[in-house]
């Protein structure tokens, strides 16, 4: 199955305007065979790649909080299928959808592959971003 790696979360606020700019980028790996099958069969979408942000939480309060899911999905292969294709998430959000928690909030980004075939899914998180809001 393919692999998520250098998942980073980006949270670049503007206390002014009272909003963030959410970024979570990666690299999605795929094996041979994967990058094989996607190259004989370019029509066809094999891989979905979504992402959300979500708050982390202690244990105390029940899990961690599903912040956002952005709009945008990636399927895979494009028009050039590769080894490794990297791709970026972009959001504008008011700050109160990462304000948390009271005082400082711990927010970070999930990226979630599902191959199309089997249905089956990997996840894979990004760093923590600590920031009061």
């Amino acid at each position: 199955m393919a692999t998520i790696t250098n998942a980073t979360l980006n949270l670049a606020h503007d206390r002014t305007k009272k909003i963030v700019t959410a970024t979570v980028k990666c690299n999605v790996n795929f094996t041979a065979l994967e990058l094989c099958q996607m190259k004989s069969c370019r029509e066809s979408r094999h891989f979905k790649l979504k992402a959300q942000l979500w708050g982390e939480d202690s244990g105390l309060n029940f899990g961690d909080d599903h912040l956002w899911t952005y709009s945008d999905v990636f399927f895979l292969p494009d028009g050039t299928p590769a080894a490794t294709e990297s791709r970026t998430f972009t959001v504008l959000l008011g700050e109160g959808v990462l304000d948390e928690d009271w005082g400082q909030d711990e927010v970070y980004g999930k990226l979630l592959l599902t191959n199309l075939g089997s249905m089956a899914q990997i996840t894979k998180k990004t760093n923590t971003v600590s920031h009061s809001f």
